[in-house]
Parts: C-alpha cells; sequence; structure tokens
C-alpha cells in the first residue's frame, strides 16, 4: 500500500499570501493547517497511515548525510513560497529529485504544504522514483526530508507513509511539550530524524532540551520573510559539538556559500537558487565547488 495524498487543493492563485493586522503569514498558516487536520485525519484513519509507513523501506539515516567530513548540500524541491508565490512551475517531484541526486545531494527536502503550492504527491512519488531506480540501477536513495509545519504526531507518522526519512519541526510553531514529544515521537518510535528549525539561542536551548541532534538555523525570518545569513553566523556558536547543523535559506552564491562554511556548518539548504535556475546541475556544481561551470 502507498499512501500518497488527502491534503486539500492547492491554492487557485500563485499569488504572495499577505500578513493582516492579527496574525502573520507564518501564523495564519499554522491556525489554518489545525482547522483543516481534523478533516484529514477522518479521511485517512491513522491505522491507515501506520500500515503505509510499515511499508516502507527502513528509513535512511539523515543524521549520518550530514555529518559527513565536507559541508553538503541539501538539495530542495521548491515550486514557490507564501512570500513569493509560484517561481517555478517546471519544478516537479520525481524528475527534479533525480536531478539533485545525479548532482551529488547529500539528502533531499521536499515540500508538501499547499503553502508552497505543493501536496503530499509531491514526496511520495519522488519516493516511489528514487526507490524503483535503486532497485532497477541500484542508484544511491538520498535521505529525504519532509518540509511541512508538524504540530501533531498525525503529521509524523503521515511523513513516514509517505517515504520520507526526516521531518521538520519549527520551535517557533509549538511549545516546549509539544516539541519534545514530536522529536521523541518520529525518532524513537519511527526511526525517523527530527530536523529542528531555530532562529535564535533561546530556540536552540530548547530545541536541544527537546533531544534534537539536527538543527537548522533559519537565514529568513519566518514573520517578515527578510533573509539574513548573519543569523547562521550568531546562532551557530550556540550549538553544541556532536549536534549536525544546517544553514537554511538565503543562499545563492558561491559567496553565500563561503561563508556559510566559515561557520562552520554541516550542510547547507538550498531551494530556491536551485529551482529557479536555467540549469540545475551547472548551478549546483558552481555552488559545491565554487566555480562556475
Amino acid at each position: 500500500m502507498t499512501y500518497r495524498d488527502s491534503s486539500p487543493a492547492d491554492p487557485p492563485s500563485g499569488e504572495p499570501m499577505q500578513a493582516t493586522a492579527d496574525e502573520s503569514v507564518l501564523e495564519r498558516i499554522v491556525r489554518e493547517m489545525r482547522d483543516e487536520l481534523p478533516a484529514i485525519r477522518a479521511a485517512t484513519p491513522e491505522n491507515e497511515l501506520q500500515w503505509a509507513a510499515n511499508d516502507r523501506d527502513p528509513p535512511r539515516d539523515f543524521l549520518a548525510a550530514l555529518m559527513q567530513p565536507d559541508v553538503g548540500i541539501i538539495a530542495e524541491v521548491k515550486r514557490g513560497s507564501p512570500s513569493k508565490g509560484v517561481f517555478a512551475r517546471s519544478v516537479q517531484g520525481p524528475g527534479t529529485a533525480r536531478l539533485f541526486r545525479d548532482a551529488g545531494a547529500i539528502a533531499i527536502s521536499i515540500l508538501t504544504s499547499k503553502y508552497f503550492y505543493a501536496d503530499n504527491t509531491v514526496l511520495s512519488s519522488a519516493a516511489d522514483a528514487l526507490l524503483d531506480d535503486h532497485r532497477r540501477w541500484d542508484k544511491p536513495i538520498p535521505p529525504l526530508l519532509r518540509k511541512e509545519f508538524h504540530f501533531d504526531r498525525y503529521q509524523v507518522l503521515e511523513a513516514r507513509a509517505l517515504g520520507a526519512d526526516a521531518y521538520l519541526l519549527i520551535v517557533k510553531t509549538m511549545d516546549d511539550a509539544t516539541l519534545r514529544d514530536l522529536v521523541a515521537y518520529g525518532q524513537d518510535e519511527l526511526g525517523m530524524t527530527a530536523f529542528v528549525e531555530v532562529t535564535d539561542e533561546h530556540e536552540v536551548e530548547a530545541a536541544l532540551e527537546a533531544g534534537a541532534n539536527a538543527i537548522g538555523i533559519n537565514n529568513r525570518d519566518l514573520h517578515t520573510f527578510r533573509e539574513d545569513l548573519g543569523t547562521t553566523e550568531r546562532v551557530r556558536r550556540y550549538v553544541p559539538d556532536g549536534v549536525a547543523v544546517v544553514a537554511a535559506s538565503g543562499v545563492r552564491s558561491v559567496r553565500g556559500m563561503e561563508r556559510m562554511k566559515q561557520a562552520k556548518v554541516n550542510a547547507v539548504l538550498i531551494g530556491e537558487a536551485l529551482a529557479v535556475a536555467d540549469d540545475i546541475p551547472a548551478k549546483f556544481a558552481e555552488l559545491q565547488t565554487g566555480q562556475s561551470q
């Protein structure tokens, strides 16, 4: 059994989302997703998710992929964002994931949220395609990260059923008790890796106390969507040795990559710069090697 999709339809417009006087874009997204979750849960009961998760191969080691000697690239399958709307309509699951795999991505991040103009089939179809290539031609399968606004155990189980090996948790969107529970549930019961996103030293402390061993420092302010690579440079020192650190968002050039390497991160997560590139493999190689192709 392959579980694919129970999420609501994509927004009809490819336009950016707007904040209101009462709430930020992030707060609106999380509120709307919480409102939608009961219907999603009713459409696909948890026992069906568990059957689908059990049918998947064991999770690949996302943490081990991060802990390599060199700074790796996590390439993201991304068609758009709440702040910019759709900017890469040609990006799709299987084909783009294969390009990233062949280019040497240490892991692949796949957005499944309608707010990023995606859905669950983007992940499940990519996972199935990469597995098929592995069985046919012994091609490697990079670990897959589900990029979604997870705030409930149901969603974490859903990530595993879709073929993800790791799942995003955003400290800013949940209380400490929920964060601890979701880290433990995914890691201890499902064998996945919790990828915990932070933006400052206080959120690093919360992530560490929750048991996170893979931390993403987001260079994009999730309320204003402004980007600042200095966020990683400031926050990195609060993460102890032995915990993997990923610089996320804002890296578009060789200079940006060099800054993140100097900050001593384990990997850099890159989405938009690859999505809008005329030649994705060439852009990947440029960022990876520091040389234009």
